[in-house]
């Protein structure tokens, strides 16, 4: 204890560690006689996790309540005592805590209760459960935290690292770049150091990854998460790449793909899987006004605070993720009802608070749709979709509520026949609407083409997916008057955006291959472009592989296309057995890069070399690309590498209804 207590006692006292530690419940006290121990000072946690019997005593026995001291005491009095179990109240209210016995000298000692349990604060929880080493730290460097892996892995005479210095602590070598790397974590990003290393080999015997994350509290950083990390996991930069594609690169949390990975393991988890789990969709309405006003470091800066508000409604059966931009998804395990709604009345309860930057108030609302699982599916597309109709529900009735996902919601219609007739009557009943994505030019980060997508919204089922009407639109024969309709409603808001003065942009359009080969499919074009005086540059005419079966009848038409100047784009590109003979053949001006490949980029060699192989050839062929499906920044700085000049997908936005767009990216 010697060596131990000359090693702390310069960065640490009993009062420093009970203001160093806002996690745990803290007590000190002064060993008076054998078994008497006197209360010199505690925090104002203790009282809050454990029920005392005097707080105002001095004398320990009669601070404590009798069943807590008698398990203290036997404690106090073994000969290692820094590790061990409390366990206080009824069956029914049970409380159990994890103690740490700190010496700083013969007489005095400090005593850290952490509580276990469910509801222990979120920036404890994510680290506690953390398999890898974590220490915590305030913002000057002194260590105000260490989870129990780290515990484990110290030796007996160095058994806690609380109060230290992690400057003291780090081999000279490394302390430049770390100190950097500190001081950028504390301004609110997440960063790595590939090596690492501390004096006396603490944590490790040999040089760590390492990875800091801001910790928040209250929405402010109080200090920075240090995960200690197997360096031989990083041997290369695609596995470096993979892992750190799990937390979200500007917040800090969990991303979407690590909820892919996290809901994996949870239909693997038999135990977990017979219970009910919650997915609580949230999403900001209408924060794109915060970005435009604010600019774009600004406008990072608030999502950063949200993220953090949001975080800490968090516990151990509760997680949070970054689904898309504006997107976020709470899975709750183990879920009741009661449970469910007050999570989702607490993230509403929350954000009455406002958000302060730059000394100015701003206020974040939010609707929520939720979806159960097993009622509502167990695949997560499926939960994620019946979730994502919950929340169209809530914004068409006022947002910044909550509503669960029910099957009325869901165009469930008796049979195809009665969809077809819907269908029929769908233009007639105004029932249709055009939805546009961005498509990013990844070089400057600017847009100026979407792609059109088509929305139903029956006037007695609801909203309908697109996944269940085209097939019957197809089928029917109906994709013809619908598509027709699509091109007339694009070149209609073209005329409108030149009359109110708004920058060109093209939009493209789906062509459906009955809609492409039908005789007079050129003509129509040229006359909806002539009659809403639409320049044709601004239109791009989007078809797949299935259109393009006759090699005369295709070269045709795609001809009549080019004459009239309208850009051509082949969809889903790379899926066919002969996409490549394409690009030789026709007259195309647009490659789409199948999002299916897109989506693997990090996990399969193979992938980056057929992206690759794609974006070459169409270079040299004078052809645009364009990737779809985007969604980790990963993706992007591949593509960007690899000089494909555009792209679309969640990561920039969703499909959004065409007064949104306007609002978005037309008017400044």
């Amino acid at each position: 204890m010697k060596n131990y207590r000359e090693s702390v006692a310069p960065f640490a006292d009993y009062r420093q560690l009970i203001q160093l530690n806002p996690f745990d419940a803290v007590v000190c006290l002064r060993k008076v006689d054998t078994h008497v121990f006197e209360v010199v000072e505690f925090n104002e946690k203790l009282p809050l996790v454990m029920e005392l019997q005097d707080n105002t005593a001095t004398v320990a026995e009669h601070f404590f309540t009798k069943q807590c001291w008698i398990q203290l005491s036997k404690i106090l009095n073994e000969d290692t005592h820094q590790h061990a179990i409390l366990q206080v109240g009824t069956d029914l209210q049970e409380k159990k805590f994890t103690i740490h016995v700190q010496s700083f000298s013969t007489s005095m000692i400090a005593i850290i209760f952490r509580e276990v349990q469910y509801t222990v604060q979120p920036y404890l929880q994510f680290v506690e459960q953390h398999i890898d080493p974590v220490l915590t730290t305030d913002l000057q460097g002194r260590i105000i935290h260490q989870n129990m892996t780290a515990v484990s892995l110290l030796s007996r005479e160095q058994h806690s690292l609380i109060g230290r210095d992690i400057f003291s602590l780090l081999e000279g070598k490394y302390f430049k770049e770390f100190k950097l790397l500190f001081a950028k974590t504390v301004e609110g990003s997440s960063f790595s150091m590939p090596k690492c290393l501390f004096k006396g080999q603490f944590l490790s015997k040999k040089p760590f990854y390492l990875r800091t994350y801001p910790t928040y509290l209250n929405g402010e950083v109080i200090g920075i998460h240090l995960f200690v990390k197997d360096a031989d996991l990083f041997r290369n930069d695609h596995e470096t790449f993979y892992h750190l594609a799990l937390m979200d690169e500007l917040t800090g949390i969990w991303s979407r793909k690590a909820l892919k990975e996290h809901w994996l393991q949870h239909l693997q988890d038999k135990r977990q899987n017979q219970k009910q789990a919650a997915l609580i969709l949230v999403d900001i309405d209408r924060f794109k006004k915060f970005n435009e006003f604010l600019g774009e470091n600004k406008g990072d800066e608030l999502m950063r605070m949200f993220c953090h508000r949001l975080q800490e409604l968090c516990y151990a059966q509760c997680a949070l993720y970054r689904y898309n931009s504006d997107e976020f998804i709470f899975v709750v395990k183990d879920a009741s009802i009661q449970k469910i709604e007050s999570t989702a009345n607490t993230i509403l309860e929350t954000l009455k608070q406002p958000f302060m930057v730059d000394g100015q108030e701003y206020f974040i609302s939010v609707s929520i749709g939720i979806a159960l699982s097993p009622a509502d599916g167990k695949d997560l597309e499926t939960l994620v979709r019946k979730a994502d109709q919950a929340l169209f529900s809530v914004k068409e009735h006022g947002r910044s509520h909550y509503r669960y996902y029910r099957e009325d919601m869901t165009t469930i219609f008796p049979n195809e026949a009665l969809m077809e007739a819907h269908l029929r009557r769908a233009i007639e009943f105004n029932e249709l609407s055009l939805h546009l994505q961005p498509q990013m030019d990844l070089m400057n980060n600017s847009i100026n083409s979407f792609e059109a997508l088509l929305r139903w919204n029956n006037r007695k089922f609801g909203f309908v997916s697109p996944a269940q009407f085209i097939p019957i639109a197809e089928a029917s024969g109906l994709i013809i008057e619908i598509g027709d309709w699509i091109i007339d409603e694009v070149c209609r808001y073209q005329r409108e955006w030149q009359l109110k003065g708004y920058r060109p942009v093209r939009v493209a359009v789906n062509i459906s291959p009955k809609q492409f080969r039908k005789e007079n499919f050129a003509r129509k074009i040229k006359a909806t472009l002539q009659k809403y005086e639409v320049p044709p540059e601004l239109l791009e005419v989007e078809i797949t592989e299935s259109s393009m079966t006759n090699v005369h009848e295709t070269f045709s038409i795609l001809t009549e296309l080019k004459q009239l100047g309208v850009y051509v784009s082949v969809d889903d590109f790379g899926t066919g057995y002969s996409s490549l003979s394409y690009l030789k053949r026709y007259p195309i001006d647009i490659i789409k890069i199948d999002q299916s490949f897109i989506a693997d980029i990090a996990k399969d060699d193979k992938n980056e070399a057929i992206i690759k192989a794609i974006i070459s050839m169409s270079h040299n062929l004078g052809l645009e690309v364009v990737a779809e499906g985007i969604e980790e920044p990963t993706q992007v700085d591949f593509l960007k590498r690899h000089h494909c000049q555009k792209g679309q997908g969640y990561l920039y936005n969703k499909p959004l209804p065409v007064e949104v767009i306007e609002q978005q990216y037309f008017v400044s």
